[in-house]
C-alpha cells in the first residue's frame, strides 16, 4: 500500500508571512468618472512625480495622459492628411470649373461673332 503513495508530492502550504505577500489589496481605485480628465492644462511636479489638472484639481495618471494625448495626436495627423486630400480634390475641381468657364466664354464669343456675321450678311442681302 505504501507503493501507491510513493509518487504523490504533498502540497506545501504557505506560512503566515508568505500568505500576506499573496494578499494584495487595491485601494482608492479610479472609477470611470475619474479615469479621464478632458482638460489640457496640467501641472507637472518633478519632485513628487505627479500630474494635476489645473482646472478640476484631479491627480492624473501620467500614462493615461500620455496615451490620450498620443491618440489625439494620431487623430489630428489623420485629420490633417484628410484635409490635404480634400484640398487637392477641391483644387482639381476648381481647375476643371475654370477650364469649363473658359470654354463656355470661348463658345459665347464664337456665337456672338456668328450672330454679327449673320446680321451683317442679312443687311447685305437687304441692301441688294
Amino acid at each position: 500500500m505504501d507503493n501507491d503513495y510513493d509518487n504523490v508530492i504533498p502540497l506545501v502550504q504557505p506560512k503566515l508571512d508568505e500568505e500576506r505577500l499573496l494578499d494584495v489589496v487595491i485601494t482608492d481605485q479610479k472609477d470611470l468618472g475619474h479615469k479621464i480628465c478632458n482638460h489640457w492644462k496640467t501641472q507637472i511636479s518633478e519632485i513628487n512625480r505627479t500630474l494635476v489638472c489645473l482646472q478640476c484639481g484631479l491627480t492624473l495618471d501620467p500614462f493615461d495622459v500620455i496615451l490620450e494625448r498620443s491618440r489625439n495626436g494620431e487623430n489630428i495627423i489623420k485629420d490633417i492628411k484628410e484635409l490635404y486630400k480634400r484640398r487637392d480634390e477641391l483644387r482639381e475641381s476648381v481647375a476643371n470649373l475654370e477650364r469649363e468657364e473658359k470654354n463656355a466664354k470661348a463658345r459665347l464669343r464664337s456665337a456672338r461673332t456668328a450672330i454679327l456675321f449673320a446680321e451683317n450678311d442679312l443687311k447685305n442681302m437687304e441692301e441688294k
